[in-house]
């Protein structure tokens, strides 16, 4: 039976590794009942991806014992009465913290998160310090004596006070007796400037998010109980800093006893990864020229898995990216130091670039099509799976007639596959035996750090290596000596028939600029790969011993934590993502068109007062304004004579840490999120109820059974915790937040003195519901005022993003066009030589714009969430949207590579004889581009006249480097499609505006052409 192929997506954990399909032989059985192994294969394949592939995983199990390990030491040390009275009341912040960052990452970044985490809780404990001492300094003294009068008059009638006069003392602090409006005002003022600089760093600096929010705790802590004290209180937090200092000290422990790995460790496991999906890629492209046109629609299962694997390879190499700058701040035992794995690393990008960014399919699959029917109207509607074209008339006929020739001829594109696949079969298979020889290598040092491999495996690795070398080299040789004249064979007798002077019939070569294309491809990760194997080989010459490897610099620490589109930056829901960025030739040129630069010193300032202004009305800072209000909305009741009581023993301050941490800066992603920190909260208190019963019963408190019972209880929490994809660790980490304070006040207040015993069991749980349901009805309250659209963001981030799409193209044309390159601008990728200057600038541009597309991708799928009040969101139009602006992408990288490749002659030869690069052309192409970005991003509509296609002249197809300047036509090809099928989709968004009678009188204008000819 087909064995089920999970789906996979780059929102997914990086750990997760896409299968190709396998078919196994059904033998023939006496019995037809399952084995156990049979049901238990079955049960694992339908699972998720990110529970199925831990299951499977040896090194996700080690992670989750370790993990374990340190969760439950942390509530183990509050079992003891002795420890307890050390760690004070909070001490199950030890245990909410383990489980909000378990040591799942290796040690260094784990260290790194903790020291922020602490960074965090110190610099909130400072602000409040500071708060507490300006409030001492103007707080009223006469209020503080006649305060004191009331305690002693009170002590004198009541017979428990006389007993004890310190709970007359403790009631009368906790009473609000001693508030006071200057001191608490003082308080309000610290709050809020401190409450800007966590919500600023919140909204800005992702992985921050840790310090951010226990920076938050920590100021909201002091600053709701500070103003009750009449005299200095600097060590209110002690009893929270104890417990997570016990925490960081055992995770500092488990991490390095059990199972320690290292970042250097972690990044060649997903570098040798990496490798393996770069392999199957290369596998899906021989099934793909084997497949039947029918089989590479968009929506069929072997396109589907392509684009999956495609995702995957580039969601990796994001989360690769944005923990690489760590390799150099690390100490780490190996061969191959920090530097030496992202040298290789940068290597590999060019390899996964060329394939990861590839749409070879959507080519083909368009190509093996038959000519469409004219395209419908805007209210009309077609089946699902129907083609149709907004080619006019006289394209449309050339379309027919060209489809025609290639039939006659039998130079079919469907002709040209079997062609194709036997003329780069060399390439393909020896780029893949290159690949997973240089995986074995990787395997090999990454796997023997601590021990030193046997000499006959090291040997074996080595001369595969050198084998695999040789082998790409000969199939590099043999195609420049017969691959190509192979693929121009069948087309040699149509160009002898074609005479000079036939204008009107060009020879059908539309199959040889697809099988061109892919040939280029082919050519261009061949020699990538045999760039990659050759550093590899390098440094295994280079690093032949294992040694200790210390950190190298700390410069680029700062750039590393301001990195937006890590996986793990919305732990409590915020959108990681940073905007895309224009290119530095947009930046360079573009001006104020309400006001020429500034010139003297009043202008620098109301300029920068400008700056400001205008900052004030984004997103980001409306949320942080948001955030302010808030903490200061629900820190109030703290300070009000008649609720500060009620407010501390009912635990009001977890209202306030609810409402801060679920405020979100766009609206669509606050209501999911409610629905997942919701739903979470309500599994955090069956889980935390289920945990306390089962080991407590209806006591107290019993330590072995409550040992057991969190022990057990815990590893799910921690599995969900650790493995779980993004879009749900926001509810992941309500849930394990509220099992922590379940069990942890439970356990405290049975067996720890304290004014306000928040109860055991059931009714921590009930609190506990109301307080979360309290915060969420604030932030939801606020979110409407004013409301931020993660619609309109979508929208909006689109525009910037073609507008991004269309520079880029304008970049790739001054290129082909400029004649003034450096002589080494454009030379081919050997052993010897290095891509051109620029494509390495390029790559990261187009890299940059792949994370941009998923992240939008994620905010589309939130923007659901906010509701059709107003009419229906046409979600499907903008997913399409996104789809074609990805396939562009491909384009653009299909159009770098040719250009990076094809040598000057080649390139000046071709500047001339291409309608593709007249000047006309051009700027219709950059007209259309700004045009789609303007109408989305101010939501006119559209005029119906835009640019339409071209048809290129075809020279010189017997040259060598005519298969680069073919692969770059396609490209051009492929991004026109693209662009007119984004024109096509705003129009559906914004609207058109009609030119009456011009569709029918350009029919007929084209029709009278066509029949002259």
């Amino acid at each position: 039976m087909a064995a089920r192929e999970p789906k996979t997506s780059s929102t997914e954990d990086s750990s997760s590794t896409l299968r190709p399909e396998t078919v196994t032989e059904e033998k023939p059985s006496r019995s037809r009942v399952p084995t156990p192994a049979a049901t238990s294969h079955t049960l694992l394949s339908s699972l998720p991806p990110w529970v199925s592939g831990p299951l499977h995983s040896p090194r996700a199990w080690k992670v989750l014992l370790r993990c374990w390990v340190a969760c439950l030491a942390s509530y183990i040390i509050l079992l003891p009465n002795a420890s307890l009275r050390t760690i004070g009341v909070t001490g199950f912040f030890a245990l909410l913290t383990s489980l909000l960052l378990p040591p799942y990452l290796p040690v260094q970044l784990t260290i790194f998160m903790l020291s922020t985490l602490c960074a965090g809780l110190l610099s909130g404990w400072g602000i409040g310090i500071g708060a507490m001492r300006a409030a001492n300094a103007v707080r009223n003294q006469a209020l503080i004596q006649a305060a004191g009068q009331q305690i002693q008059a009170s002590i004198k009638t009541n017979p428990v006070f006389q007993a004890n006069p310190a709970i007359a003392q403790t009631t009368a602090v906790f009473s609000g007796l001693f508030l006071d409006v200057r001191s608490t005002a003082m308080y309000g003022a610290f709050l809020g400037v401190g409450a800007f600089i966590f919500g600023t760093m919140r909204a800005y600096a992702p992985k921050l998010i840790f310090m951010s929010i226990f920076g938050t705790i920590a100021l909201d802590v002091f600053c709701a109980v500070g103003p009750l004290f009449p005299s200095k209180r600097y060590t209110l937090l002690n009893s929270m800093g104890i417990s997570v200092g016990c925490y960081m000290a055992i995770v500092i422990v488990t991490t390095l006893l059990i199972f320690p790995e290292t970042m250097s460790h972690a990044a060649m496991d997903t570098v040798s990864g990496q490798l393996g999906r770069l392999v199957q890629l290369i596998q899906i492209q021989d099934t793909v020229l084997e497949a039947r046109s029918e089989e590479l629609t968009r929506d069929s299962p072997l396109i589907r898995k392509f684009r999956a694997l495609r995702a995957q390879l580039i969601g990796t190499q994001q989360q690769l990216a944005a923990t690489s700058g760590f390799l150099s701040l690390e100490f780490t035992y190996g061969r191959w130091s920090g530097d030496d794995v992202r040298s290789l690393g940068g290597t590999l990008r060019y390899a996964y670039y060329s394939w990861g960014l590839l749409n070879f399919d959507r080519l083909l699959g368009t190509a093996c099509v038959a000519p469409a029917s004219p395209a419908l109207t805007a209210g009309s509607t077609t089946a699902p799976g129907s083609v149709v074209t907004r080619d006019t008339y006289l394209l449309r006929q050339i379309h027919t007639r060209n489809a025609a020739r290639e039939a006659a001829h039998g130079v079919r594109p469907e002709d040209m596959l079997p062609i194709l696949n036997a003329a780069t079969a060399d390439l393909r298979s020896a780029s893949t035996a290159a690949l997973t020889a240089v995986r074995a290598i990787v395997d090999l040092v990454n796997t023997t750090r601590w021990r030193r491999g046997t000499p006959a495996r090291e040997t074996a690795c080595a001369e595969t290596l050198d084998a695999s070398a040789a082998q790409l080299r000969a199939a590099l040789a043999g195609f420049d000596a017969v691959g190509q004249g192979a693929l121009l064979a069948p087309f040699l007798p149509v160009l002898r028939d074609a005479t000079p002077d036939e204008t009107h019939a060009d020879p059908p070569l539309r199959a040889l600029f697809v099988a061109y294309m892919f040939a280029a491809d082919a050519l261009g990760i061949a020699r990538a790969t045999l760039v990659l194997v050759d550093t590899a080989r390098a440094l295994c010459d280079k690093r032949m011993k294992s040694r200790l490897w210390a950190p190298t610099g700390l410069r680029s620490l700062w750039s590393v934590l301001v990195r937006r589109g890590d996986k793990t930056d919305g732990t409590f829901g915020e959108d990681t993502s940073a905007p895309v960025k224009p290119t530095p030739e947009t930046r360079n040129h573009r001006r104020d068109p309400d006001s020429r630069p500034p010139t003297n010193a009043l202008q620098r300032i109301m300029n920068g007062v400008h700056k400001v202004y205008r900052w004030a009305g984004t997103a980001e800072a409306v949320f942080i304004f948001k955030y302010v209000f808030i903490s200061l909305a629900l820190w109030l009741p703290a300070v009000f004579k008649h609720s500060a009581h009620f407010y501390y023993v009912e635990k009001g301050i977890w209202a306030l840490i609810m409402a801060q941490t679920t405020l979100n800066i766009y609206a669509a992603d606050q209501i999911f999120n409610y629905v997942t920190r919701l739903l979470g909260t309500l599994v955090g208190l069956g889980i935390g109820l289920l945990a306390w019963y089962a080991g407590n019963g209806k006591g107290d408190g019993n330590t072995y059974g409550s040992a057991v019972a969190v022990g057990v209880f815990i590893i799910p929490l921690l599995f969900v915790r650790i493995f779980a994809p993004e879009r749900f660790l926001a509810g992941n980490v309500l849930c394990c937040t509220t099992f922590a304070l379940v069990v942890g006040y439970s356990w405290i207040d049975g067996h720890a003195v304290q004014f306000a015993s928040p109860g055991i069991g059931w009714s921590v749980a009930w609190k506990r519901w109301a307080l979360v349901m309290a915060g969420s009805l604030a932030s939801f309250i606020l979110m409407m005022f004013p409301p931020k659209s993660g619609r309109k963001a979508v929208r909006q981030r689109n525009a910037a993003s073609i507008a991004v799409l269309g520079e880029n193209y304008a970049f790739l044309i001054s290129t082909w066009i400029s004649s003034k390159s450096k002589p080494d601008s454009t030379q081919e990728l050997t052993e010897n030589a290095t891509p051109a200057p620029w494509t390495a600038d390029f790559r990261s541009r187009l890299m940059e714009l792949a994370e941009e597309m998923s992240a939008i991708r994620m905010l589309t799928d939130l923007a659901k969430w906010e509701g059709s009040i107003r009419g229906k969101w046409p979600a499907k139009e903008y997913a399409r949207l996104l789809d074609v602006q990805v396939d562009m992408i491909g384009s653009l990288a299909q159009l770098a590579g040719a250009l990076s490749h094809l040598e000057n002659d080649w390139r000046n030869t071709f500047v001339h004889s291409s309608k593709v690069l007249n000047p006309n052309f051009i700027s219709d192409v950059m007209a259309a581009f700004s045009l789609v970005s303007q109408s989305l991003r101010t939501g006119e509509p559209l005029h119906y006249v835009l640019p339409a296609n071209k048809q290129e002249d075809i020279e010189a197809i017997k040259s060598p480097g005519y298969m680069y300047y073919a692969s770059g036509m396609i490209a051009v090809y492929q991004l026109l499609v693209s662009l007119d099928e984004l024109h096509a989709i705003t129009k559906e968004l914004c609207g058109e505006v009609p030119l009456e009678g011009f569709a029918r009188w350009r029919e007929e204008y084209e029709g009278e052409g066509t029949r002259v000819v």
